[in-house]
């Protein structure tokens, strides 16, 4: 089974990663010619929009119109470029997860990954329940959770381009705030203008759902090996020094394969926070100057959008944290009284380092996890009555 199937074929629509069946000179050149032609698209609408402010923009109202959705774009290519700068560190995790000591080793560990499949019409019970049929089966993540988020995330622009359609196109009226260096109000000229910025916002939201997801989906299979990582505790029997080796050499694996996921995306999560602050917070300020209901909302939706990614990150980042902190349970629920006095140190040092759990942090600032998210939405709303009280 390929790991994160659907999110490395998003990747490859977004240009950040070229499929791995093309090795032919001519298939990789062509690659690199959409991987340009998307940069292209993507940069002429963030630049249009920066060239906006520093043009057309000249009181606080426009401003705000045009700076949350340029911060998102600004992002957007932000992590673009981490991505295709990291792809070949993402394809060495991905490897890494199917490798030993982190493949299943038996039916019972394929199990794990894959028992809730059959369980997809149990989607109402707790928040929690759910989590652990996402968490415990790769191919379920990769098929409900991605569409989810990307099916919410799109929503945003479908929503924000049809009001913009019915409302502003036939009065020559952008979708969002741009310059541009020619005049564009012949029917042929504003249409193309139009579709670009509506092609572009569509292309910045699926790198977004890419990018996310892949984080996101690297975090849950490191939920998985701490299932897994329990399923070989609880079973290890008398006399098996060597399994129990192998158990404090997979926990230290999953320690060192949680750093490498931080190392790659501390950078990205970093800047999604602040660009969810600042964007949250003009979101609020917006939100005060418009009478429009479609206006007001296409803001909730797209401030319900900002707080879904950095909530995205949070949350698995808090699940993974938590579940690392489990491990000492996992040893208890072992026949630890039945090993020797050498298996038991083993356990010991195993149940010594869970006491200090996986962190997730933004350039070893912010860590990510739902007391993050919370001083996030309080210092969004701190901005906002600052910015309220200066006008």
């Amino acid at each position: 089974m390929r790991i994160l199937r659907r999110i490395f074929t998003l990747l490859t629509i977004c240009g950040c990663l070229r499929p791995s069946s093309w090795t032919s000179p001519s298939k990789k050149f062509l690659y690199n010619v959409y991987v340009i032609c998307v940069m292209l698209v993507i940069h002429s609408f963030v630049l249009s929009q920066i060239l906006d402010l520093v043009f057309i923009v000249d009181n606080q109202d426009d401003f705000s119109d045009n700076f949350y959705m340029t911060l998102a774009m600004i992002v957007t290519c932000f992590k673009m470029y981490g991505l295709l700068m990291t792809r070949e560190n993402i394809d060495d995790l991905v490897d890494t997860l199917r490798s030993e000591p982190f493949m299943p080793m038996d039916i019972e560990e394929t199990a794990i990954r894959t028992r809730f499949d059959k369980t997809a019409d149990c989607l109402k019970g707790s928040g929690n329940f759910l989590f652990k049929i996402c968490i415990t089966s790769s191919t379920y993540i990769d098929r409900w959770n991605t569409k989810a988020y990307m099916i919410l995330i799109e929503s945003c622009i479908v929503w924000i381009c049809t009001m913009s359609f019915f409302t502003d196109f036939g009065s020559r009226k952008l979708t969002f705030r741009a310059w541009l260096p020619f005049d564009y109000s012949s029917a042929v000229m504003f249409t193309f203008v139009y579709a670009h910025q509506a092609f572009s916002a569509a292309m910045c939201c699926l790198l977004n759902v890419a990018c996310d997801s892949l984080f996101s989906g690297l975090l849950v299979h490191i939920y998985c090996q701490f299932e897994i990582l329990g399923h070989r505790l609880r079973n290890i029997q008398r006399n098996e020094h060597n399994s129990v080796k192998q158990c404090a050499r997979h926990h230290n694996h999953i320690y060192k394969f949680a750093t490498m996921v931080n190392d790659e995306f501390k950078v990205i999560v970093f800047i999604q926070f602040l660009t969810s602050t600042s964007t949250v917070c003009f979101d609020l300020y917006r939100l005060t100057q418009k009478n429009k209901g479609s206006e007001i909302v296409e803001i909730l939706f797209y401030a319900s959008c900002t707080l879904m990614q950095i909530f995205y990150y949070c949350w698995y980042g808090n699940e993974v944290k938590m579940k690392s902190l489990e491990v000492r349970d996992m040893v208890f629920e072992s026949d630890w009284t039945s090993l020797n006095n050498k298996t038991k140190k083993i356990l010991i040092m195993i149940m010594t380092r869970a006491a200090v759990p996986i962190e997730f942090t933004s350039l070893y600032l912010v860590s990510v996890n739902l007391e993050s998210f919370k001083v996030l939405l309080k210092t969004s709303y701190s901005a906002y009555n600052l910015l309220q009280h200066s006008q």
